[in-house]
């Protein structure tokens, strides 16, 4: 059992670490540390990859950093990593344990012959996945697996992961999304640095892998005649030769820039595109895709069921079939009225359906959960543990900066 008179302690195992820098998960993971101690009052650590972080403060905004070494390259560190995190943690007094990615669910046994309650964040499809060989894709496969059999409960952040979960392993998980408020306000100025204006270019933002189909959204671009530049941002802490194509793409009409980190810059080129197209495939709930929904970007993604549930019915998704996105672009183009109406459609609905407030207060709300039926000793349940996210709860933010278009 917890003592009441002291706040509860969560560690946070399996992203690279915080500050956020890489990917939809660290910035889960930052958002929801610091918010849990800032409105929540919990003691949360979270475990950090040694080579991601020449300066190693022992705590960010309030949050206890612990840093371990993550060497095996991009096929083996997180595995690596998340081990040894998993085996020192088991050596702490943790009241509970956040692991992201079901990739590490497979790790998790000192945890559990401990009696200490873990949740998994399930992600996407992973083992679909076209960076990872034959062997790797099955190994993801079985982690899911395995993960839905010794997680103490599941976290999905779409609903259509929830009902995969369901279908495939018969296996109950807590629906919470992310956010797209990321960052600091778009400075329209750093538009100039990439030589694009508001209005006047397209954008991708993408880690650079293959299913994430950055190449077949530079050929539909070229292929659609359209005029404003096409900004492609993105990188990949390794070497690819996937990237190394796309980045011979660039010519001044496509514009390969690397990765943007500074936030205010990013959230620029969301806020003033034409339009973001963005091509991930092996959902679930995109981080980036939602940062371009919040800054009001008319979004084109590709036909997938965890896109259609985020952005709404009513939008324009694009398949692999050629030509197909060379006509939507070549359309939307020549209507700008068209564009405005789909950026204030996506706004309107990532302010109301997703947001940090409802995400930090729901995972506070489901640890407490698990931690109550642990004390009772009563297995977790969807019935028990019921609708966690709850957005309705929390008040609409002030209108946003207009967008120039």
């Amino acid at each position: 059992m917890t003592d009441a008179s002291r706040p509860l302690r969560i560690a946070i195992i399996g992203d690279r670490g915080i500050p956020a820098r890489y990917s939809g998960f660290s910035t889960l993971v930052e958002e929801l540390a610091v918010g849990l101690v800032r409105d929540h009052g919990m003691d949360v650590t979270v475990y950090c990859r040694n080579q991601y972080y020449e300066e190693r403060p022992a705590r960010f905004k309030g949050v206890r950093c612990r840093y371990l070494p993550a060497p095996g390259g991009k096929s083996f560190e997180s595995i690596v990593h998340s081990n040894l995190a998993v085996l020192d943690a088991s050596l702490r007094r943790f009241d509970l344990v956040f692991v992201v990615d079901p990739g590490n669910g497979p790790f998790i046994v000192p945890l559990r012959l401990r009696g200490v309650p873990v949740l998994i964040h399930t992600d996407g499809l992973g083992w679909q996945r076209r960076k990872w060989s034959p062997l790797q894709q099955r190994y993801y496969k079985w982690s899911e697996w395995v993960s839905a059999r010794l997680a103490s409960w599941l976290v999905t952040d779409s609903r259509a992961m929830q009902l995969y979960y369901r279908d495939e392993y018969r296996a109950g998980s807590t629906y919470i999304p992310y956010s797209g408020e990321v960052g600091d306000a778009p400075d329209l100025a750093a538009l100039a640095r990439f030589g694009v204006t508001p209005g006047q270019y397209y954008l991708v933002v993408a880690r650079m892998e293959p299913e994430n189909n950055v190449d077949h959204i530079i050929r539909e671009y070229r292929l659609s005649g359209v005029k404003h530049p096409l900004v492609v941002v993105g990188s990949v802490p390794y070497e690819s030769d996937y990237a190394r194509a796309v980045a011979a793409e660039d010519d001044g009409q496509v514009r390969c820039v690397g990765g943007v980190f500074e936030s205010a810059a990013l959230n620029a080129l969301y806020r003033h595109c034409a339009a973001y197209l963005h091509g991930h495939e092996v959902g679930g709930t995109n981080p980036s895709l939602l940062r371009a929904m919040h800054w009001g970007a008319p979004c084109v993604p590709i036909d997938v069921v965890f896109h259609r549930e985020n952005v709404g019915p009513d939008n324009p998704y694009f398949s692999k079939a050629r030509g197909h996105l060379a006509a939507i672009l070549a359309d939307l183009d020549a209507r700008p009225d068209r564009r405005a109406a789909l950026g204030r459609a996506a706004q309107a609905r990532a302010e109301a359906a997703f947001r940090w407030d409802a995400v930090v207060d729901g995972y506070a709300g489901l640890f407490r959960r698990m931690l109550d039926l642990k004390a009772s000793r009563t297995r977790p349940s969807s019935d028990r543990i019921g609708e966690m996210y709850r957005p309705d709860r929390f008040a609409a933010s002030p209108d946003l900066p207009a967008r120039t278009a």
